[in-house]
């Protein structure tokens, strides 16, 4: 890319997600281009509309504004009723401070979410849950918008020494509160305060679920999501749990596996070469 073009971009940028850019640009547009570097042939373009940028940085704003309030609807309910307005203004904030750095539209939430949620969890007005609430209704939309996967590899039986093969999408996250025992209808509703591990997956009429884990469970998907075969992902999670490998621990780990082949989660085993 051009320095010309990099100047171009930089000055888009500051103009659509910048605190008072717009004062700045549209009390001296000639000024505000300046001062970004913008080439002359760039700079007489938008001189000569200048009403363009303006427009411009409202349009992006709603965009980016309308994709978070889109992923995050449960959390803006629960927001307006205990402090009104928190989200609209939290957009801004995060607009105005940072911006989005992602060039996909369907990863500004997350951003968003990374810049406010420890506001959020110091700010004593709120729920001490909220950003966790979040977190996991943006996971859920997430996952239940994903496209489709591509078919999965060659399959072969389960045995300890192949690593598994998973369906996607999935992820698997941890909150400090069970935000995924909150009835989605009942704005009053308090999650209780404990460590959870989330499992969330789509099913088989594309539909996104939750699958609550013991932390033993949680540790061996771990690794068995990073490829790990069946066997050395017991052994790790067990010595990572100060967890004697035993009987119980074998039997879980079978229903486990046998709970997730009937979700459609677990396909089968990875070929060996």
């Amino acid at each position: 890319m051009s320095t010309a073009a990099e100047r171009l971009q930089a000055m888009m940028a500051k103009a659509c997600f910048g605190k008072d850019a717009d004062g700045a640009f549209e009390s001296d547009l000639a000024g505000f281009l300046a001062s970004h570097g913008v080439a002359k042939e760039d700079a007489d373009a938008l001189l000569a509309s200048p009403r363009r940028l303006a427009l411009y940085r409202r349009l992006v704003r709603h965009n980016v504004t309308a994709v978070i309030e889109t992923m995050l609807e449960h959390t803006r309910a629960r927001l307006e009723a205990r402090l009104p307005g928190e989200l609209d203004r939290a957009i801004a904030a995060f607009l105005d401070e940072v911006g989005p750095r992602t060039p996909h539209m369907r990863d500004v939430p997350a951003e968003f979410l990374a810049h406010v949620a420890p506001r959020w969890r110091a700010d004593a007005r709120l729920p001490r849950w909220i950003a966790d609430y979040a977190e996991l209704e943006l996971v859920d939309f997430t996952i239940g918008v994903a496209p489709r996967p591509l078919p999965p590899p060659p399959l072969a039986e389960v045995t300890a020494d192949r690593p598994l093969v998973f369906a996607e999408p999935k992820r698997l996250i941890h909150l400090a509160w069970a935000v995924n025992e909150v009835p989605r209808d009942d704005e009053a509703a308090e999650p209780a305060e404990r460590p959870v591990s989330i499992l969330v997956y789509r099913d088989a009429e594309h539909r996104s679920r939750f699958l609550e884990l013991t932390p033993l469970a949680a540790a061996i998907l771990v690794r068995l999501f990073a490829g790990d075969a069946l066997g050395e992902a017991m052994v790790a999670a067990c010595t990572a749990q100060a967890h004697p490998l035993d009987d119980a621990v074998l039997g879980g780990a079978a229903r486990l596996l046998a709970d997730l082949g009937e979700r459609g989660v677990l396909l089968g085993a990875r070929e060996l070469l």
